[in-house]
């Protein structure tokens, strides 16, 4: 009978510090624009399009260590798993999941080598 105030403890505590761990997508995406605009801010890629994002993020989680790559895919799919949810649900997982890694800038960093640039929302040019 004592286990269980003693598993109930440690779960709550493990819920505690996974909540805490977790990032929101708006403070995802404002570190994300941060960084953009540290890094390359003539590029104005915050302006990307949602599927150019789209494109920048898979080329990004292709080169990512496995359990990375894992973190961002267990993102996608646990915030992202309905039928209404597009590319834009997806972006916000990736981007609160890379920011929840540590990672933020070094995404940042891969959009700016993308990318020449955007001269309009959406608007923008690869480098490849």
């Amino acid at each position: 009978m004592r286990r269980t105030p003693i598993l109930v403890a440690v779960m709550v505590l493990a819920w505690a510090a996974l909540a805490e761990a977790q990032v929101s997508a708006d403070q995802a995406r404002a570190e994300y624009e941060a960084e953009l605009a540290r890094q390359c801010p003539d590029k104005h890629l915050e302006q990307l399009s949602t599927r150019a994002l789209r494109d920048g993020l898979d080329d990004y989680a292709a080169s990512l260590p496995n359990e990375v790559r894992d973190r961002l895919q267990g993102a996608e799919q646990s915030q992202c798993s309905s039928g209404d949810a597009g590319a834009a649900c997806v972006n916000a997982a990736d981007l609160a999941a890379t920011d929840g890694a540590g990672r933020i800038g070094e995404l940042a960093g891969w959009i700016c080598a993308s990318f020449n640039g955007c001269t309009d929302q959406g608007a923008c040019t690869y480098s490849r």
